[in-house]
């Protein structure tokens, strides 16, 4: 309402310092049928100027859009004509006003157009009005009805452009105030996460922004300060986990120094083990090769004595033989020894007879004395033969006692022998038997051995992977000993020293 009052004021002042009185609105009034007849022309020109010109043509979608800008242009001049500059005037003017700002509209192509249509306005009315007899009169009342008219068109032209200067000013005092306002409030929204973060940076997880803000920055206030308290929660579940884990690493690397030093005891223990097992081993696949190379040895004896049993058996019998054929032997000797004897009494009287013969007989008394001595060396020789075969009578006899000696101690010594072979057969199986049990050991032993070179491999990786993870556990702490936590500062670092001077 005030408004409305404030350009009631402003219009009726404007009116007066033109000089736009009663007597120019009556005037005015007067011309209303040829303002209405002439607007309508001038405004086709000035359409046509401007959608002739690119800068004023964007303005119109179509000839539908020129069209109705026309006849609000229409209706605005025919209430201008009617000389009543009220209420509803102004709110006309000032409506037109705000469109041409929203536009765009500058107020040269504003003005530019009036001029058109003034022209159009002001040559249809000196030719309707200065015509005929009386020409001064008339063109006295012409002069009047155009200057009351521009005067008209003037004031209309000067509230439109004020009008669209106050918009204009009016949106940009709104802009820079809502700017400013913008401005403060993201100012101190600003400065306010800036101190925050500056508290963050600084290792202060329990840096939030406490003071109020615009409504604008609530949810960001929300945002950043939930963020920081998760941060929070999740620093302090990190730093407990820190120290149980440096705690946990701590004893795991203590456990797997001990793990590694019994580790390498059993390790040299087995290998030790394996050495004297392997030792053994061998001595027993020697024992064992031994016990069957010497059974192999009592069993060949045992068939050399079955055979020399034999051997003596078969002597005993040739023996036998040799004491009969001795025997045979000594008879026919004792038979040639009678022929011999014989053949020698037969020469001596073949001699006696040879010499009683004379010259005739003394061949045959050489034959004889010949046949004589063969007879005498039959006879020697069949002594000596029968000596002889006396002596070796005697010692075969001799050798068939010792043969049936020695073909009994020969049967001793085979039964001897197959207890001795029996035996070293028990031997060779209990050595094969243990030289296969000490393999299996060895066996065991081995894999047992390697199996322990494997985990003492293991151990050691598991300790270095240890100490690794305990160089870490403490590189995390230091940095994690850089924060606040809660408000309170962080005692992980201090700990984390503690634990490792200790």
């Amino acid at each position: 309402m005030d408004q409305d009052t404030a350009a009631t004021r402003e219009i009726a002042d404007k009116l007066k310092f033109v000089g736009m009185k009663e007597e120019q609105r009556a005037a005015l009034r007067t011309l209303k049928p040829q303002i209405e007849r002439s607007v309508g022309p001038a405004l086709d020109r000035f359409y046509r100027e401007a959608m002739s010109n690119p800068e004023t043509s964007r303005h119109f979608r179509d000839q539908s859009h020129v069209d109705h800008a026309k006849q609000k242009q229409v209706d605005h001049w025919v209430m201008i004509s009617t000389g009543m500059f009220d209420q509803n005037y102004i709110d006309g003017v000032t409506r037109i006003g705000k469109v041409h700002a929203r536009l765009g509209l500058e107020p040269k192509w504003y003005i530019g157009g009036y001029s058109l249509i003034l022209e159009e306005l002001i040559t249809n009315i000196i030719e309707t009005e200065v015509t005929g007899f009386g020409a001064g009169k008339k063109a006295r009342k012409a002069s009047l009805g155009v200057g009351a008219v521009v005067k008209a068109a003037l004031i209309d032209m000067d509230y439109a452009i004020s009008v669209y200067l106050d918009a204009l000013s009016e949106e940009r005092a709104k802009a820079e105030a809502e700017q400013a306002r913008l401005k403060a409030e993201q100012d101190k929204a600003l400065n306010a996460l800036g101190r925050a973060l500056a508290g963050l940076s600084g290792g202060d997880l329990g840096s939030t922004i406490s003071e109020p803000l615009a409504a604008d920055f609530d949810q960001l206030k929300h945002n950043y300060n939930d963020a920081v308290a998760r941060l929070n929660e999740a620093f302090v579940e990190i730093m407990a986990s820190i120290r149980q884990s440096s705690s946990d690493t701590r004893e795991l690397s203590g456990a797997t120094n001990d793990m590694a030093r019994r580790t390498e005891q059993q390790a040299a223990a087995l290998e030790q083990t394996a050495a004297a097992i392997e030792e053994i081993s061998t001595i027993s696949k020697q024992s064992a090769v031994r016990t069957n190379e010497a059974r192999q040895v009592v069993d060949q004896t045992s068939q050399h004595a079955t055979q020399s049993g034999e051997t003596v058996t078969e002597a005993i019998a040739a023996m036998g033989k040799i004491e009969q054929s001795s025997k045979k032997i000594t008879q026919i000797i004792t038979v040639i020894d009678e022929i011999s004897f014989q053949t020698n009494l037969l020469a001596l009287n073949a001699g006696v007879e040879a010499a009683r013969a004379g010259e005739a007989g003394r061949g045959f008394a050489v034959v004889a004395q010949e046949v004589r001595e063969l007879a005498q060396r039959s006879a020697s020789a069949a002594k000596e033969i029968k000596e002889l075969i006396e002596a070796s009578f005697a010692d075969v006899l001799k050798g068939v006692s010792l043969v049936n000696k020695t073909g009994e101690a020969l049967t001793s010594i085979g039964g001897q022998v197959r207890t001795i072979s029996d035996h070293f057969a028990s031997i060779s199986q209990s050595a094969q038997e243990q030289a296969s049990g000490i393999a299996e050991i060895n066996t065991a032993v081995s894999s047992m051995d390697h199996i322990t070179q494997q985990n003492a491999a293991m151990v050691e990786q598991t300790n270095a992977a240890t100490q690794n993870l305990l160089g870490i556990n403490q590189t995390l702490a230091e940095l994690a000993g850089r924060f606040t936590v809660s408000g309170q500062i962080s005692q992980t670092m201090g700990q984390s020293r503690s634990s490792r001077a200790a």
